[in-house]
């Protein structure tokens, strides 16, 4: 099967969040089955060429809009540690470092809104460039494969060229859905808005929404997991979209995220002092665990449990729930360490909250991948009492490296941990219900508890290290959903 996966980043390249580093894995899971999968990513200014080569594929290619004709040339390199063809889609003016530019990153800091009207025409551009590039190369994919608002009219713009492959929308997180004036995005396209009748389409704001366009062109839309596809049906978590998710003909798949197991190994991670597997677990977390309370300036005593939180400090994570259960957290002789940056807001409760009780609390603002491994290897718990979580990869993580979430059970987090008290057997954390701040305490109170009993903690970190989480079983998934596709575009 020819499959081509259009993204705005890709781990290790250049990535945001999430969709990077499926755009970074999934494609290699798709090749080892012997798949001819290439993926077409913007070329940034900003991303490492001498790291990331490349090599011109394409010369001259031509992007027809209003205002003129765009020459676009597109690079060949590889996804690092693969045989995967990386396309670099070459348009200075959208995506490169111009001399009267002082940034070229992924995504433009959203602090009003000329910022966001430049996001919207830079990804709306790259969509509108797919099919007039496709028309000019020498390799036509079966599926195309669109990842988020970014690249959701993908399909609306195949169809408005008589292109029809198939074309699959995955969607990350449906909080973020590209949303503009309809007529000034139609004047950047040269269009009217009545060449297709999904272009008519207009959201609970009244703006032309990028995902909801690419909602009912698609043949086949699917979320990041399971339960987060039953999620945004409903209206608590359908951010307005979910009339126009249930509306569908073919329902919306939930495939879970992978994992990527080498790159993730408690067992070879050089970020690591001493490495361990799940028969040297405890004696390698705790020496971990006795090397980061050393660097972090907190008591070296084994006696406390070590809780962490890593990631975006955003309202969707939940850690004001955390930062309100200070004096309860202070009366259980614990440490916890965050790492993250986002929202001045959170950041800000979580710097007073640090600062409030510093004798077993740290704030690390920013991010920093060798401290981020040391964390999950030296941590008991991982605290993640997320508002919703499309999928989550960091508790998978932390899993991996014999770190027991406590977590929310909402999206990805129901359909990767299993609640010990739920099932003592296969249980690989402990999870809570109701978004408050009295049911993650007790979550913790319950992990408390299982952390002074070695001869049940021991077994449970086994456990959750062995679980699963490699791309072999989604890729098989994503296949079928591929197929799917394919004969839904062919009977329409």
């Amino acid at each position: 099967m020819k499959i081509l996966f259009v993204v705005s980043e890709l781990t290790p390249i250049i990535k945001v969040g999430g969709l990077a580093d499926v755009a970074g894995a999934l494609p290699i899971a798709l090749r080892a089955l012997g798949h001819d999968v290439r993926v077409l990513l913007p070329k940034y200014g900003t991303i490492d060429y001498s790291q990331f080569p490349s090599k011109r594929r394409w010369s001259r290619l031509t992007v027809t809009r209003p205002a003129g004709q765009a020459t676009i040339n597109i690079d060949e390199g590889r996804i690092p540690n693969s045989d995967v063809p990386l396309y670099y889609l070459d348009w200075p003016e959208m995506f490169g470092l111009l001399p009267n530019q002082s940034w070229a990153g992924v995504y433009y800091e959203q602090s009003g809104s000329a910022g966001y009207r430049k996001e919207m025409e830079r990804f709306v551009s790259f969509s509108w460039a797919v099919p007039q590039l496709l028309e000019q190369i020498d390799w036509q994919p079966e599926v195309v494969h669109c990842q988020d608002w970014h690249t959701a009219a993908v399909p609306v713009f195949l169809q408005l060229r008589g292109y029809r492959s198939a074309t699959v929308l995955t969607i990350h997180n449906l909080g973020n859905q590209g949303r503009w004036r309809a007529d000034e995005v139609f004047s950047w396209l040269g269009l009217r808005g009545t060449e297709l009748p999904v272009l008519s389409s207009r959201d609970r704001h009244g703006d032309l929404n990028l995902l909801q366009l690419g909602i009912h062109a698609t043949d086949v839309v699917n979320t990041v997991s399971p339960t987060y596809a039953k999620e945004i049906l409903t209206t608590k978590y359908g951010e307005g979209l979910e009339r126009d998710l249930t509306g569908r003909v073919l329902a919306v798949a939930g495939i879970l995220n992978g994992l990527d197991t080498i790159r993730f190994n408690p067992a070879t991670d050089s970020s690591l002092s001493p490495t361990y597997n799940q028969k040297t677990a405890i004696l390698g977390k705790r020496k971990n665990k006795e090397h980061l309370q050393r660097v972090l300036r907190l008591p070296v005593d084994p006696t406390r449990p070590l809780c962490i939180s890593i990631g975006r400090l955003s309202s969707q994570k939940g850690l004001e729930l955390v930062a309100r259960a200070g004096p309860w957290l202070n009366s259980q002789r614990l440490q916890l360490v965050v790492l993250g940056t986002g929202l001045p807001e959170v950041e800000a409760q979580l710097s007073g909250f640090a600062h409030r009780y510093c004798a077993w609390a740290r704030l690390q603002l920013g991010f920093d991948a060798v401290l981020a491994q040391l964390l999950y290897a030296a941590g008991d718990f991982f605290l993640m009492p997320s508002r919703f979580e499309p999928c989550g990869l960091t508790q998978m993580i932390a899993m991996r490296y014999g770190c027991l979430p406590i977590a929310r059970a909402t999206g990805g987090l129901v359909d990767t941990v299993i609640d010990v008290a739920d099932n003592p057997k296969r249980g690989t954390g402990f999870l809570f219900g109701p978004f408050t701040t009295a049911a993650m305490i007790s979550a913790i109170a319950r992990a408390r508890r299982v952390y002074d009993q070695p001869r049940v903690l021991a077994p449970l970190i086994a456990r959750a290290m062995r679980y699963d989480f490699s791309w072999d079983k989604s890729a098989h998934a994503y296949l079928d959903l591929y197929a799917q596709a394919i004969n839904h575009a062919t009977t329409i």
